[in-house]
């Protein structure tokens, strides 16, 4: 029954836990007749994208929405997000302590204030981005979520957006951006693709001083390396063939120094960033986990279900929940974040 229940999850959202569009002409959203009553971020509020599945016809398009809980996952408010009309993802807190959520299919890249206030759009690229990280030296690193010229799925409604002037929707590639948002570098990254084939770069942890970038394609089972001083790629840092607690590999952030963490859908597991060796599972109890983040108190790691819309505050030492909630939407939660302070 597990197999089963894990198959349908990449079948069913093989696109991934992707994000919003938009257009050159700008969006008129449904956001825009909404009123948000976020709060400035506090020290420990907890963010979780659960974008409104509002669209009858297509299943990875809605109502943007941000919502904003307190460490304990008590809910404070919501924040309208009026840039998007797909699902929002992959939300990380920035260095200045800008949160930046994704839009994959509308090329958009949202950025969110401390003060809770959306910000004006930003285009870094006509390209769908879902992830960031930021090296040392103050630049910027995205990575490409789709790969190759595939438009279509037989198990998603929704429609692949194509470069403007070209016929792939994706190169799946890692790019770096300055101080002043200007590209400076692609890195050819290989990628696996996922089960349909268009995932491209859809998570990247940093290591070795931010010269090795760690990542993932979503749905697939290859953790990749790249390294981005010598540029060019490493050999694989793990391969899961039909691993028991490694199904596929949805999302990846860190964990501590040394160590990522994976999320499989129906668990968690933290692997060892040198070796690939997989050094413990939490199991989860149901399917759809497919977002998450540590707690800025080391202490905890905070969980998003794709498929129930549950989010959950697991202790790392004991595998135990201390706090859920429920983003109140199905097939829709894609993205988890922590205010720092």
């Amino acid at each position: 029954m597990a197999d089963i229940s894990l198959n349908s999850l990449a079948r069913r959202h093989a696109l991934g836990f992707a994000a919003v569009a938009l257009t050159l002409p700008r969006l008129v959203t449904a956001a825009e007749t909404r009123v948000s009553n976020a709060t400035p971020f506090a020290k420990g509020d907890i963010i979780v994208a659960a974008t409104v599945m509002d669209n009858p016809n297509d299943d990875h398009a809605g109502t943007g929405r941000l919502l904003q809980f307190d460490s304990n996952l008590n809910l404070k408010g919501t924040l309208w997000i009026k840039a998007t009309n797909h699902k929002l993802s992959g939300l990380t807190f920035g260095p200045d302590k800008t949160l930046y959520g994704f839009a994959p299919l509308n090329h958009a890249v949202v950025e969110v204030g401390p003060d809770a206030k959306e910000r004006p759009l930003f285009s870094f690229a006509d390209r769908a981005f879902s992830n960031v990280s930021f090296p040392k030296d103050g630049t910027i690193l995205f990575g490409e979520h789709l790969v190759g010229s595939k438009t279509e799925s037989r198990y998603v409604s929704t429609k692949l957006p194509l470069i403007t002037g070209r016929t792939v929707v994706g190169d799946g590639h890692v790019y770096r951006f300055s101080k002043d948002r200007k590209q400076i570098e692609e890195y050819a990254t290989d990628v696996h693709g996922g089960i349909e084939g268009y995932h491209g770069v859809t998570s990247l942890v940093l290591a070795d001083n931010d010269t090795r970038a760690i990542y993932i394609s979503e749905t697939g089972n290859r953790i990749l390396q790249y390294d981005l001083k010598n540029k060019k790629q490493m050999p694989d840092l793990a391969v899961f063939n039909d691993d028991p607690q490694v199904r596929m590999l949805l999302w990846m952030t860190r964990m501590d120094q040394d160590t990522l963490l994976a999320i499989t859908g129906a668990s968690m597991v933290t692997i060892n960033q040198n070796t690939g060796k997989v050094l413990r599972e939490y199991k989860m109890g149901t399917f759809g986990w497919a977002a998450a983040t540590t707690s800025i108190d080391g202490q905890h790691i905070l969980v998003g279900n794709f498929m129930d819309g549950d989010i959950a505050k697991v202790n790392v030492k004991d595998g135990a929940v201390v706090a859920r909630a429920n983003c109140g939407e199905k097939r829709s939660l894609s993205g988890v974040a922590q205010f720092p302070g």
